[in-house]
Parts: C-alpha cells; sequence; structure tokens
C-alpha cells in the first residue's frame, strides 16, 4: 500500500511527513465541545455497557447520528482505554485511507502529477487538519465516499467483482456514519458518470441487485437497533416527541427532512453559507477551486474528450448545491466535498501556464506574510507563552518567504509550505492553550489527578467533557434537593449561578477549586486579546461539600 509513496521526491516526502507529525499530535489533543466531546461520551458509555444496537446517551435513548462513529471508537476505547488518542483513532485511520484512495483513483483517471496534487492538496486543507483534532462523524463520511468512488472506478475499468462489492461495503459505513447522505454522495456523481460516459450496460446492469443487498446487509444491524429501540415501543417519548420511529428518522427525517421543512432544525442560514465557510475549510485552495471549477465547466462543453470521469465535478457542484439547500447548516457538513474539489484543483493546476503559476505564487506569498504577522502578534497581543517555538517557526516562515527559490515547477510545495507552518503553529501552540479553557474537561483531569477516590457529581446538568476525562460515564446528577439529603462529603461541580445558590444556603463549602470557561469553538476577538478575555470568561467550580 505505501509503495505510491516512492512517486514523490525527496520534499515532497518531508512535507507528506510533517502533515502526519500534525495528524498524530492532533490526536492527542483534548477532545473539544460541544459535537465532538458528546460523540466521545457516547463511545466511552457505549464500551462500558456494551449496548451497542440501542445508543444510549447518558443512560437514556439516543436518536440522532448513525452509530457508526460509536462502535468504532467504543471499541478502540475498550483496546487502548479512554483518552483522546482512543475516542480519535479510527476516523484518523480512516482519513489516512482516504488520501490513498483519492491518489489512487487520480491515477486511474489522470496523470502522476495530479494525483500527486491531489493528495497534497486534500490533505492541506484545513478541513483534513481539523477532522484529526476535531473528530466527528464527517471523516468517516468524507474517507467512505471517496474510498468507494474509487472502488467503483476500478470496478467501470476492469471489472473485477471484487470492487463493486468493496464499493458497496463503503456505501452501507458512508450511511452509517451519516444516514442517507452517503448513498447519494456516492452513486449520484458515480451514475451521472456512467451517463456522461454512455455507459449504458454498467448503468443498467443486473450487478446493482448486488449493490443493494450489499448495502441492506450492512445496515441491518442498525435497522434493527434502531427498530426494537424506537417503532416497537410507540409510547416511549424521545427527544420530546411521542412515538418517534427509528428507521423513518434516519433514512428521512434527518436528512432529507431538513430540505423540504419536515425536521424542525433551522438555523437560518443563507444558502451561500458554505461559501463563506469554505474560504477557511478549503484554506489556501479555495480561490484556486475557483478558477478550477471555471476551468472544468469549459472543458466540459468545448473539449468533452478531456475530461477523463466525471465523478470529481458532480461530486463537488452538485453535492455543494444540495447541502446549500438545507435549512441547517454547519461548516463541516460541507467537508464531503472536498475530495472531489482536491481533483479539480489539480488537474486545473497541472494545465495553467507559467504566468498563471506566477500569479498564484503572489497570491501563496500574501498568504505567508499573514502568517507570519499572526505569528509574531501572538505572543505580544494573545497568549503570552511559548516564545521559543514561536521564534522558531517565524525564522522558518521567514526562510519559506525570503531564501526559498520560486520556480515554477516547485509551484505546489512553495503554496503547501506556509500552511504547513501554520498548522504546526495551531497543533502545536494555540489549540493545547485553547483547549484549557475547556472547564468541564480540566476539573475532571484535576479531580481525577487530585481525589481520585473521593467521591463527585455534577450538579444540575450532566456533562459528556466531565464524564469522559473523569473515565466514569454514570458520573451522578444531583439537585439541590437531593443534596441536602446526601449525608457524607461529596464534590460538585457547578456554575457561577448555582455556586451562589449553594453558598446562600446551609450547606457548607470546605474546599473549591476554580476553572476558566469559554465556548472555544465561537472564537472572538475579546476572548483572544490579552488584555480583554476576563470580560467574556465564565468559571465553573469544584467545590467539597461537609454535610
Amino acid at each position: 500500500m505505501f509503495s505510491f509513496l516512492k512517486s514523490f521526491t525527496k520534499f515532497e516526502k518531508i512535507i507528506l511527513l510533517t502533515i502526519f507529525v500534525v495528524y498524530i499530535h492532533n490526536l492527542f489533543l483534548d477532545v473539544m465541545a460541544v459535537d465532538a466531546a458528546q460523540y466521545a461520551g457516547i463511545s466511552a458509555e457505549m464500551a462500558q455497557t456494551n449496548s451497542y444496537l440501542e445508543v444510549k446517551e447518558f443512560g437514556k435513548d439516543y436518536l440522532d447520528k448513525p452509530p457508526l462513529l460509536f462502535w468504532l471508537s467504543s471499541a478502540s476505547i475498550k483496546i487502548f482505554g479512554s483518552s483522546n488518542f482512543a475516542y480519535k483513532l479510527p476516523s484518523f485511520l480512516f482519513l489516512l485511507f482516504s488520501l490513498y484512495a483519492l491518489y489512487r483513483f487520480c491515477i486511474l483517471y489522470y496523470t502522476l502529477k495530479i494525483a500527486k496534487y491531489a493528495l497534497l492538496i486534500l490533505a492541506t486543507s484545513q478541513a483534513y487538519f481539523l477532522m484529526t483534532n476535531d473528530v466527528r462523524t464527517d471523516a468517516i463520511l468524507t474517507s467512505c465516499v471517496i474510498i468507494s468512488c474509487w472502488l467503483f472506478g476500478l470496478y467501470f475499468s476492469f471489472g473485477k467483482i471484487k470492487h463493486l462489492i468493496f464499493a458497496s461495503l463503503f456505501i452501507g459505513f458512508a450511511m452509517l456514519a451519516k444516514g442517507p447522505i452517503g448513498l447519494v454522495a456516492i452513486l449520484f456523481p458515480v451514475g451521472i458518470h456512467l451517463i456522461y460516459k454512455k455507459e449504458w450496460k454498467q448503468l443498467f446492469s443486473f450487478q446493482w441487485l448486488l449493490v443493494v443487498l450489499i448495502i441492506a446487509l450492512v445496515l441491518f444491524p442498525m435497522s434493527y437497533g434502531l427498530y426494537h429501540q424506537f417503532d416497537l415501543q410507540p409510547d416511549k417519548i424521545t427527544n420530546g416527541i411521542k412515538g418517534q420511529k427509528g428507521l423513518y428518522f434516519f433514512y428521512w427525517l434527518q436528512s432529507f427532512g431538513r430540505i423540504t421543512g419536515e425536521n424542525i432544525w433551522n438555523n437560518n442560514t443563507p444558502w451561500h453559507f458554505f461559501i463563506g465557510t469554505s474560504l477557511w475549510d478549503f484554506f489556501p485552495w479555495f480561490f484556486p477551486l475557483l478558477f478550477a471549477v471555471y476551468f472544468k465547466i469549459k472543458q466540459l462543453f468545448f473539449d468533452k474528450k478531456a475530461s477523463p470521469e466525471i465523478i470529481s465535478f458532480v461530486g463537488f457542484t452538485a453535492l455543494f448545491f444540495f447541502l446549500s439547500l438545507s435549512k441547517y447548516k454547519l461548516p463541516h457538513y460541507v467537508f464531503v466535498t472536498f475530495p472531489f474539489a482536491a481533483i479539480l484543483v489539480a488537474e486545473y493546476l497541472s494545465k495553467i501556464s507559467i504566468k498563471s503559476m506566477k500569479n498564484w505564487i503572489v497570491v501563496n506569498v500574501i498568504f505567508g506574510y499573514i502568517i507570519l504577522a499572526l505569528l509574531i502578534i501572538y505572543p505580544i497581543l494573545f497568549f503570552k507563552e511559548n516564545y521559543y517555538l514561536i521564534i522558531i517557526l517565524i525564522l522558518l516562515q521567514i526562510l519559506i518567504l525570503f531564501f526559498f527559490r520560486k520556480k515554477p515547477e516547485d509551484f505546489i510545495i512553495q503554496y503547501i509550505s506556509p500552511v504547513l507552518i501554520l498548522n504546526v503553529f495551531m497543533s502545536f501552540i494555540f489549540y493545547p492553550k485553547l483547549v484549557t479553557f475547556q472547564s468541564d474537561a480540566m476539573a475532571a483531569k484535576w479531580m481525577k489527578e487530585n481525589h481520585p477516590l473521593e467521591k463527585v457529581a455534577l450538579y444540575n446538568k450532566p456533562s459528556h467533557l466531565f464524564n469522559f476525562y473523569s473515565q466514569n460515564p454514570f458520573n451522578k446528577v444531583i439537585d439541590k434537593e437531593k443534596l441536602k439529603k446526601y449525608n457524607e462529603k461529596i464534590w460538585l461541580y457547578v456554575n457561577e449561578e448555582d455556586l451562589k445558590d449553594i453558598e446562600n444556603s446551609n450547606l457548607k463549602i470546605i474546599s473549591k477549586k476554580t476553572f476558566n470557561q469559554y465556548r472555544i469553538t465561537i472564537l472572538k476577538l475579546n476572548f483572544l486579546l490579552e488584555n480583554k478575555r476576563k470580560e467574556v470568561l465564565n468559571y465553573r467550580y469544584l467545590i467539597q461539600i461537609d454535610q
């Protein structure tokens, strides 16, 4: 499998190694609230209860995301223990396989140069760095989509039934990762490709019945669990709805209901929402992507023979359009389109003129100066520490900007290098500092390190992060009335309002530890600025009550 690395130059291998090091380091960073923390908590709970067919959250019925991430991460937690690494490892392995599949897909239809470009482009997109850190269901979905498309490409080219079987398996895995979008994201571009190529025998082959059968077998365990957990219990109230049907929710409401309006989730995002978020999520390749889409459209209209496949074009443009129709959007929903986008950009960059390359080098230099400015002001205005590592990164960025020879043939390397500096900075400096403001995780770690044998409870509401880092998915949640009846010492994790309430009661607080709290997935300038941070921070507390 790793023999393909022989096609890369020594410098390209250094870049790949640097990317890999950042990915690996991201595996050990703390899980971020809200989604990743919830999924990590559910996975840890599943590892304890072995309730795989009926997914539970805090011991109650869970009906939202499909279970593949929970199954894989809970198995990893059973092997490696409850840790950041164990939770993130399965998704990371899928992402590595997706990069290999992308390379092989491009080799199937394009040149070696385009294959290498596509791999480097996707691997250095901010979305891929993010998915190795803030692990949600999108990593597995994105990976399964491009892997399945590659396997279908192999099947169409060589006719081997094993490729069709494995392509079908990964459709099933994609649906187990995030629902019917996995089916649409694969079969729609593949089907349009067959129509475009006029492969009517492939399109109307009876072997598609085998695809349906394999997908059904992969989905059977989840479907069986949903049916028994929800459909057979019409009096059960789930997510505030009586008689919620699990199968209908998974196969229609959760995905298509966001377009039809049947799903109540609506965050009033505009149709162009993903265009704005992709500026960062597909950085630094977003602007070349705009030109690449235009280049591909011209090619399809005026030089059809030059386009060996249309899976990548349809996979990006159609999916991007469909996802934009959703009434509820979050930035990571569009990550599934980025492997296709990487192919489009790679093809475009491999065919542009020397003059155009020089223009993109200018754009890259501007990015490089912005990153250099960020590195310089970070310890001055934001977090005043890690000086030595930041100085090293500043020197490296200066070296790249001023002394790295800018030959057109080295374009892709030049475009990547400043971005690697940025992500080394984020992985080794910025994110480790950022996660210290997740009070639930910090409090659980402190409790486990300093009072591992003493009783602790959460006041009024549960916490996925606290449970995950205390390595106990069944921490008690107690309210004021239960606390009054408690007749022994106990630690409580409370917020500021609850602390005041307890202080005004007859309960005796004998110890108190304070933790900074900020929702780090929604960053604002006042939080980042050192002299403004206290104005926006909240606080959480571990207090010991003596009855």
